[in-house]
């Protein structure tokens, strides 16, 4: 085995050097700068990334992305599955601290609406809420055969080509211009990447409320989603049902996925403690 040796000798034996307090101040804010460079990339990859995708987005050199990525794994945030690094359950145990955008009444009314669409469509089902650009999953429930989505589930998902995200963002109509302007990302062929195709995907939304994923996000799954209306009526969330291509259909499940949508607005109108939307 050849070893790389060093480059220059080391000090003599009775030199000492000394870091200074505040040179170790600077050591780690650097180290914490690129581990916080590489977490943000993840998000920048919707969650699931190689090496070098990471290496790109986090602007930093390849072997220190990779030495940042093994210190996450050696923690627990990050594993690796076929080849590309993903974000454990973890970090979404330490995001819990993170004030949600639903109280837990709200949660509480939720997730009976949730096993029952779950018990009817036996995929994996979600409400998500809209964090910033982005629809973020705060509730969910999946069985083992959905278990290798439910690790993509984890991280953020993009508003342009997903079920919720679509709902989210036809609910903010003053989102639109700026997702347009930072880019519509073509994650698979059939992803929408024009403002044209996106406002046209939009309008039909409003009018049907229900909303279409057909392998846009994730080639070979499909999803549908519908929008959950808060007092007002203010759009909190939105609950879909995500699943691959050969065992869901979306158009034979929207009318269960909008009935359960319908259900929980009305299970929030219908109890003045769920009008205590925010968390």
């Amino acid at each position: 085995m050849i070893t790389k040796q060093p480059t220059a000798f080391p000090p003599p034996a009775t030199v000492m050097t000394v870091q200074s307090p505040r040179d170790s101040r600077t050591s780690t804010r650097t180290a914490a700068t690129k581990v916080l460079s590489v977490l943000q990339a993840f998000g920048l990859c919707e969650g699931a990334a190689s090496l070098t995708e990471l290496t790109r987005h986090a602007d930093l050199p390849k072997s220190t992305v990779h030495r940042m990525v093994g210190f996450l794994r050696s923690e627990g945030l990050v594993e690796m599955i076929d080849n590309r690094f993903l974000l454990t359950a973890k970090i979404t145990e330490l995001s819990g601290a993170v004030p949600l955008g639903i109280s837990d009444r709200t949660r509480e009314l939720l997730l009976p609406v949730l096993a029952d669409l779950y018990e009817t469509t036996r995929e994996a089902v979600q409400f998500s809420i809209r964090c910033g650009t982005k629809a973020r999953i705060v509730e969910r429930l999946h069985g083992r055969q959905s278990s290798e989505l439910a690790t993509r589930l984890r991280g953020p998902l993009p508003l342009h080509c997903t079920a919720p995200g679509k709902i989210l963002l036809a609910g903010d109509p003053g989102l639109f211009s700026v997702l347009c302007a930072q880019g519509l990302k073509a994650l698979t062929p059939a992803s929408i990447t024009t403002a044209e195709g996106l406002q046209s995907a939009l309008t039909g939304i409003r009018k049907y409320g229900i909303a279409f994923d057909r392998s846009e996000w994730l080639p070979g799954f499909t999803g549908v989603a519908a929008p959950v209306w808060g007092p007002g009526p203010a759009l909190i969330g939105t609950i879909s049902a995500i699943g691959p291509v050969h065992r869901l259909t979306p158009d034979a499940i929207a009318r269960r996925v909008h009935q359960a949508a319908e259900t929980a607005t009305r299970e929030l109108h219908s109890t003045p403690s769920g009008h205590q939307v925010a968390g």
